[in-house]
């Protein structure tokens, strides 16, 4: 079996001990680093021997077409090196029954800790004081930009899994309440409310649902509205709620502060309290050695005819 692996960080990111794995897998690897069209790897285009395309989304900027890969010889599978498949046109795939796997739960902790981290800048207004330049008139301005204590409030999960188990854990650590609506109640040492209560009564809410058409419109305009005017909303999603209503919220002072990631970031183009960071939530040490480890996985498994994360 032959693995064709199209990775700019593969270098940075590989570990000795993957390498070990690799190569007591017999797998014959043909890596590339430098960023090129696809077609411009002959080898991967000729010979009759079984291959596997391992490819990191950044090396081809996020988009894989059926025409890129339609014409490699005993293609056996496309293992992309990211949770996001979108970028994979699965159609050719899909005819010829050729797996496509993502990597699942690589960055559950990145993501809670990042979720943590505007929660904090959100509490003290530090979108605020950054947008003006720290004032340091403390007769006029220390009611002015006065924070909330986070330890006793209440904090309302919406979707408890993976990363909202891993929010709720860090919440409860600092002291906060924890609350949470799930399609189901689950064995956790948390409250199940109904959502219309969870929005009612939380200082901090994290919606952390997966997108689906389950969840797209499950938080309404009437549900935001319920929202308290010292209420922090904290986003990990995205396109699941009318964010132009939460963002005239915050400017109207209807809500003490709002939380995600924009592109481009920006936390001049938004009135009030509002944290609009990159979307770096992921971009930890931590997240990207297991990305990589859960990628070779995905590799050695493939070789052997196993695809545990297939997505189609």
């Amino acid at each position: 079996m032959k693995a064709f692996i199209f990775d700019p960080l593969w270098d940075e990111l590989i570990t000795d001990e993957l390498k070990i794995k690799l190569k007591n897998s017999n797998i014959d690897l043909k890596v590339t680093s430098t960023i090129a069209p696809l077609q411009k790897c002959k080898d991967l285009f000729e010979g009759s021997e079984d291959r596997i395309l391992c490819i990191n989304p950044d090396y081809i900027n996020w988009t894989l077409k059926s025409e890129d890969y339609e014409k490699i010889p005993s293609l056996k599978a496309i293992l992309g090196a990211a949770t996001s498949f979108s970028w994979i046109d699965t159609k050719f795939a899909d005819n010829q029954n050729i797996p496509v796997c993502n990597i699942k739960n690589f960055s559950t902790q990145a993501v809670a800790e990042w979720a943590i981290t505007i929660m904090f800048n959100l509490a003290r207004q530090i979108p605020c004081l950054i947008k003006e330049a720290f004032p340091l008139d403390y007769d006029k301005d220390f009611m002015k930009y006065r924070g909330l204590e986070l330890k006793g409030k209440t904090a309302g999960i919406v979707g408890l899994g993976n990363i909202g188990s891993a929010i709720a854990e860090r919440c409860r650590g600092l002291g906060m309440n924890v609350v949470y609506w799930s399609k189901s109640p689950k064995n956790t040492p948390y409250e199940y409310v109904d959502i219309n209560n969870l929005f009612e009564v939380s200082d901090v809410i994290f919606p952390a649902l997966a997108m689906n058409n389950d969840t797209k419109n499950l938080i309404t305009p009437e549900l935001l509205k319920k929202m308290k005017k010292t209420t922090l909303f904290i986003s990990i999603v995205h396109d699941m709620f009318d964010e132009s209503l939460i963002l005239d919220m915050v400017k109207k002072k209807e809500l003490f502060g709002y939380g995600f990631e924009a592109t481009p970031a920006s936390f001049n183009k938004y009135d009030g309290n509002v944290w609009a960071a990159p979307a770096y939530a992921w971009a930890t040490d931590g997240s990207m050695n297991n990305a990589m480890a859960k990628w070779i996985d995905n590799i050695l498994n493939a070789a052997i005819g196993k695809f545990p994360n297939r997505v189609n």
